[in-house]
């Protein structure tokens, strides 16, 4: 880059970037319900918060709180299909620590609130 152009912002991550992006993720999914957060993540892949987060973003296209979101989300569904928990033991195994903002964006992602979901009706 010459002294005055902005640098290239769209060249692709180094190569064990993919691999710890890809292990937070592994994380994640392996266990959704834990207290995860941005810091416990990032230094389970021995990277700083902030480098963390910029990788893991560019790499998948998502902020990793928006990812954690999404697979608690996917969690809590599959455990009010699969069991007969409460929605609030359903949302604490979740890693949600209200069941009241829990519902509210299970509805917002679903539609539907967990209850209707768990009693079948899906949009």
């Amino acid at each position: 880059t010459t002294p005055h152009s902005a640098p290239d912002r769209t060249r692709p991550p180094a190569p064990d970037a993919d691999a710890r992006v890809r292990r937070a993720e592994e994380l994640i999914t392996a266990d959704p319900g834990a207290p995860h957060s941005v810091r416990s993540l990032a230094e389970s892949v021995a990277l700083s918060p902030s480098r963390f987060a910029h990788l893991f973003t560019l790499c998948t296209g998502r902020s990793p709180m928006r990812a954690l979101r999404e697979a608690r989300l996917r969690h809590a569904a599959r455990l009010l299909e699969a069991t007969g928990l409460t929605v609030e033991r359903v949302a604490a195994a979740s890693g949600f620590t209200s069941p009241f903002h829990f519902s509210r964006i299970f509805r917002e992602r679903y539609g539907v609130p967990p209850g209707a979901y768990r009693a079948g009706e899906r949009r």
